[in-house]
């Protein structure tokens, strides 16, 4: 039985006081996705009711980057991971959580890694700097930015990385929505 995100910030709509952007449905799915969840659903604030207009907005930014967010799952084994409750993987840079902060000011990071080590991946809502505990990786990995506004990767130079010490990642700047939220991606060649 798996858990799922079913009621959370809808696109278009304004839950507790600040306007649902693609950035804050970003956060919660892959917050969502990279602590164990199986899946979420997606609300729009013109669909649900349908208000006038409400065929618009069938093709918006949010219901394509949850597009982006699904191909980037289901392409490896999601099922697999294991949250990294304890920061044995991300060991600095890893934000600070809040259960009452709103969820475009919180800006913890998730990690996740397979238990055979050939998968690390990190999420970061904002642009900063992190230390990635090489040794969790069960052989060099190979390393990319994942730009979840636009579904599209990055290979960090000098990767593959051995799968020895600590790394410190930093995101290249803004990704294409002008955001500052990164995912990162270690992948083994096993």
């Amino acid at each position: 039985m798996g858990t799922t995100t079913v009621e959370a910030n809808y696109e278009f709509e304004s839950l507790r006081g600040y306007l649902t952007t693609p950035e804050v449905l970003r956060r919660q799915e892959y917050w969502t996705m990279l602590s164990g969840a199986a899946g979420q659903l997606y609300g729009n604030g013109y669909i649900w009711p349908f208000s006038s207009g409400w065929q618009s907005k069938l093709d918006t930014p949010g219901v394509a980057q949850l597009g982006y967010m699904k191909a980037f799952f289901a392409s490896r084994p999601w099922y697999n991971l294991v949250p990294d409750q304890n920061h044995t993987i991300v060991t600095t840079g890893y934000g600070t959580f809040s259960a009452s902060d709103e969820v475009n000011t919180n800006d913890y990071l998730t990690s996740v890694r397979t238990p055979d080590g050939s998968l690390v991946i990190a999420y970061m809502p904002t642009i900063r700097t992190i230390t990635v505990d090489m040794s969790k990786l069960s052989s060099s990995a190979i390393a990319r930015w994942f730009d979840p506004s636009n579904g599209t990767y990055a290979t960090i130079t000098g990767s593959p990385f051995p799968n020895t010490g600590k790394l410190q990642f930093v995101p290249p700047g803004n990704n294409n929505d002008g955001s500052g939220d990164w995912v990162l991606v270690l992948e083994t060649s096993n």
